[in-house]
């Protein structure tokens, strides 16, 4: 049986990267230009990883 793993302290919550994610899907697929659409994905990468590093440093 599979174990569900639980974020530890100091770890980004599913939740919020799930939002991130849908967001920038949302924003890519209504961009109205192809790069408008790379810009959305590129600020998601951006923002996810300030999430994850800020979670990494208060380890």
């Amino acid at each position: 049986m599979a174990q569900q793993s639980r974020p530890q302290a100091g770890q980004p919550k599913p939740h919020a990267v799930h939002e991130i994610v849908q967001h920038a899907l949302r924003s890519a697929a209504t961009a109205s230009t192809a790069n408008g659409a790379i810009d959305a994905l590129g600020e998601a990468l951006l923002e996810l990883e300030r999430l994850v590093g800020s979670s990494q440093r208060t380890h």
